[in-house]
């Protein structure tokens, strides 16, 4: 029997992808709140971003006003899409949607439209952030609803106490990257004793933890561990994981 892991997923799923957008040219054809929304996120990745749009919001004016964003004031023309790695349509008008499809696949640029999924080469999830953690939920388009009820159930597992231990997490791996030679190979126990120490729910206590105190508590975790293994002949885990088991992003890479 073929793992459900190994299957051919549906025609309309798409590849789960994490973009970084620093300084990266977006386009957004439609000047309403939609396009304002997400104006917003996207100005929260780093995009250069650009609006075709005869009329924008107020608060797309000040977004202009301010310099971080570029509006052209007439409805869409080809060409509009020009060196952008992604666009958005929330135009909502048919036949220009058609024409910015077209111009999107010539020049290969990723193209999302709103509510019309088969125009779209990929869709926005429902995202969970707390700090540098990003969990992405989708039902590729079959069930929008039951995705934000999914991500509703994310947010009470994956509280707040996230953004500062995946802040320490990552001082830590820092440290780890200086001071530790050999490679992934010779790091690799400390990342894992660093993760089993628990210090998401320490933190969320109120307990604090240096970094140095931190790596210095990886690195004496690991050598237990691997003094323990040897003796045993055997394999030994630190200490149980006391977090849920998902996939996610920190800092837009997989963990």
């Amino acid at each position: 029997m073929q793992d459900a892991t190994e299957a051919p997923v549906g025609r309309h799923a798409g590849y789960p992808l994490f973009v970084d957008l620093e300084d990266r040219l977006v386009v957004v054809i439609g000047g309403g709140a939609i396009a304002e929304h997400k104006l917003r996120t996207l100005l929260r990745y780093g995009a250069r971003i650009k609006i075709v749009s005869p009329k924008i919001t107020e608060g797309i004016q000040a977004l202009v006003d301010e310099g971080k964003v570029e509006w052209i004031p007439r409805v869409y023309e080809l060409g509009d899409l020009a060196g952008a790695s992604i666009a958005f349509s929330v135009c909502g008008i048919p036949a220009v949607d058609v024409r910015i499809h077209e111009e999107a696949r010539s020049r290969n640029c990723l193209l999302n439209v709103a509510d019309v999924p088969e125009e779209c080469d990929f869709i926005v999830p429902s995202i969970v952030r707390r700090g540098l953690l990003s969990i992405a939920v989708s039902t590729s388009g079959a069930a929008c609803t039951e995705a934000k009820r999914i991500r509703h159930r994310l947010e009470d597992d994956f509280d707040e106490s996230w953004v500062a231990y995946l802040d320490l997490m990552t001082q830590v791996r820092d440290l780890v990257k200086e001071r530790i030679s050999g490679g992934h190979d010779a790091r690799k126990p400390i990342f894992e004793a660093a993760a089993d120490a628990g210090w998401r729910k320490r933190l969320a206590a109120g307990e604090r933890i240096s970094v140095e105190d931190a790596y210095n508590e990886a690195v004496a975790l690991a050598q237990s561990v691997s003094q323990t293994t040897s003796e045993s002949g055997g394999h030994a885990s630190a200490v149980k994981h006391d977090e849920p088991t998902t996939t996610a992003t920190t800092a837009g890479k997989e963990r």
